[in-house]
């Protein structure tokens, strides 16, 4: 009887009523150019993982009040021009019809990217034999722009 109980209580826990989202986007949180995100958003909360052209990315965002405009998260991934080695992003989004709604998301972040910038890669061009042993740590800044369905 008890392990019933204890099996129920685990399974009211982990149902939440979320749903599944789209987006469409450019940006870090969009894994870099053009790119899209699938989610799993419940009221207060998303997790999404996104695939672009040149990267791919996974993250999270909150808000503290239902269908609010402001929403915070962290995004970690990589993409192929500035941070090939990783990424990680503080984020803040600003939704335009709301965090539960469809429609246009535009947002920005500071983090740090790991890699050889395209400064370094276009130095290398017509270097024989050039090996590319230097990485940067750099602090930089992100903006995204998207549209969610």
């Amino acid at each position: 009887m008890k392990k019933i109980i204890l099996a129920l209580s685990l399974v009211s826990l982990f149902s939440s009523a979320g749903e599944f989202e789209t987006s469409v986007g450019l940006g870090h949180e969009y894994g870099s150019i053009l790119g899209a995100q699938l989610g799993y958003k419940t009221e207060f909360t998303k997790y999404y993982a996104a695939l672009g052209y040149i990267g791919y990315a996974a993250g999270f965002q909150t808000t503290f009040s239902e269908n609010s405009k402001h929403a915070y998260g962290v995004v970690a991934g990589m993409e192929a021009w500035e941070s090939e080695n990783g990424f990680v992003f503080a984020t803040y989004d600003y939704h335009f019809n709301g965090f539960s709604n469809p429609g246009f998301v535009i947002g920005t972040g500071f983090g740090f990217t790991r890699g050889e910038g395209l400064s370094d890669t276009f130095d290398d061009i017509g270097k024989r034999d050039s090996k590319r042993t230097k990485e940067d740590v750099k602090a930089e800044f992100t903006l995204n722009i998207g549209y969610k369905f």
